[in-house]
């Protein structure tokens, strides 16, 4: 079996697991213990996320069961996100403040109604 295709296969294999042992893989894929390290190694880089415990219960553990595919972005893809995320915060900070300005605005017309109303009041 390639390396790849048994991978592939291990990566099924664990999908429906929440802990493993090396022990596992050795005898379900008939492989050495160190070709199951390297391919721990392997599956990781892959984007299976897992973290190891020792002791008696210990093995290890898959942190989700779903598989996270690593993205890979070029430089100009990298500025064009980088660029429209900081144009999203800025015009959230922008709507922000208007609304900060808009509700101010509010409040000192109902305040300046209430204080005509209170003065009103007193002189009659």
């Amino acid at each position: 079996m390639k390396k790849s295709e048994r991978l592939n296969q291990e990566l099924i294999y664990l999908s429906d697991k929440k802990i493993f042992h090396l022990k596992e893989l050795e005898d379900h894929f008939s492989i050495s213990e160190r070709t199951a390290l390297r391919d721990i190694t392997d599956l990781e880089q892959l984007g299976l996320s897992f973290y190891t415990q020792a002791g008696r219960q210990g093995g290890y553990h898959l942190t989700n069961n779903k598989l996270l595919t690593p993205i890979r972005f070029n430089t100009k893809e990298i500025n064009a996100i980088f660029f429209a995320l900081e144009a999203i915060k800025r015009f959230l900070l922008r709507l922000t403040v208007m609304n900060m300005v808009k509700l101010s605005r509010n409040y000192l017309k109902v305040y300046r109604i209430g204080y005509k109303n209170r003065l009103n009041f007193k002189i009659k």
